[in-house]
């Protein structure tokens, strides 16, 4: 009888110790996790405020270019706007809630050899010098693209976002350093090219070898961003060259074709020549085949090939193919020297 008392006294007690009130874990605590804040410089503001007088509540986003370009939102007439904003002008505006596609539009891309894909967030795209448009995202492929409506026209470019700057300080430093490096005439490698007669030599031999131009920033839908430097070379033509963020150069321009002219620069039919080897070819042309949106954009088109090129700047290496189809549609492609595809763009006229 006694055990039987000492086993309820301590089962009651047990219980006691499990009771609801005891067993209830105090909850921690959640941690707030604060917002980062963009301070706008009031150079900044001012721009917004000087194009969209009756701008509210102006909000930093990002900043696109530390201390340099600014990505922000505001208010104007009860519709709410994202814009990049550098320390001198607006360099891209758009509204950010969109609209539905109207359905003329889906027709019309459906119609086109990009078709296939979906269309979303339609909206209003207002670009530094450039008209007016009406722009949409659109998916193909696993691919995102924009696609921009322009007097009747098509565009894709396949980044998310994008703007152009006229001032080299809107850039990394690394990449200004890189530029003013090669801010100098290079003797040595205009005295290389060999091609060329004495008086075409000496015609650019003191012309600085690089001299920017402007640059289109491309902000990717993976949240990184792409340089497309125009520079002027040799004092002769405008190329290209696209960097990343960390400096490091992805493509080039046809900086070699200079070697293909014939004594001097009034042309040549060398210079027009495809240079792509039998192997890259046969690469590219099975590349193309693989890809819905590509169909009738082949290698096999005469225009084409004559289109397309390997292109080479120092120890860096890019291909380019401009291809079009009997529609009157065109592909502007870019691959960097591993053959990846780095930027694409299209068109329908």
């Amino acid at each position: 009888m006694r055990f039987l008392l000492f086993f309820a006294v301590l089962l009651l007690t047990i219980l006691g110790c499990k009771s609801p009130k005891n067993s209830e874990t105090t909850p921690e605590p959640e941690l707030e996790i604060p917002e980062t804040k963009i301070e706008l410089p009031e150079s900044v503001k001012q721009l917004v405020y000087k194009s969209y007088p009756s701008a509210s509540k102006l909000k930093g986003l990002s900043e696109v270019e530390k201390g340099r370009v600014y990505e922000l939102s505001f208010e104007n007439n009860n519709a709410g706007y994202n814009a990049i904003v550098g320390t001198s002008s607006i360099l891209r505006v758009a509204a950010t809630a969109g609209e539905a596609v109207p359905d003329s539009l889906v027709a019309k891309v459906q119609s086109l050899a990009i078709r296939g894909g979906k269309l979303s967030n339609y909206r209003k795209l207002v670009y530094l010098n450039e008209q007016d448009s009406y722009g949409a995202d659109y998916e193909l492929n696993g691919l995102k693209y924009l696609v921009r409506f322009v007097n009747g026209g098509v565009t894709l470019t396949s980044y998310e976002r994008g703007f152009v700057t006229r001032e080299i300080k809107d850039l990394p430093d690394v990449i200004q350093q890189y530029i003013a490096a090669r801010n100098k005439p290079n003797p040595t490698f205009v005295n290389s090219l060999t091609n060329l007669n004495e008086a075409s030599r000496n015609y650019i031999i003191n012309n600085n070898e690089l001299v920017f131009s402007d640059c289109t920033i491309r902000l990717m839908s993976d949240g990184s961003k792409q340089y497309m430097v125009s520079v002027k070379f040799l004092g002769a033509t405008n190329l290209p060259i696209l960097f990343k963020e960390n400096g490091q150069v992805i493509w080039v321009g046809s900086f070699n074709r200079i070697r293909q002219f014939e004594q001097d620069f009034n042309g040549s039919p060398a210079l027009w020549a495809p240079n792509l080897t039998s192997q890259e070819i046969t690469y590219f042309r099975d590349l193309l085949a693989g890809s819905s949106q590509f169909l009738g954009f082949n290698l096999d088109n005469f225009l084409n090939f004559n289109n397309s090129f390997r292109n080479e700047y120092e120890d860096n290496r890019g291909y380019t193919f401009a291809l079009s189809n009997s529609n009157n549609e065109h592909w502007y492609l870019s691959f960097n020297g591993d053959r990846e595809l780095v930027y694409s763009s299209y068109s329908s006229y």
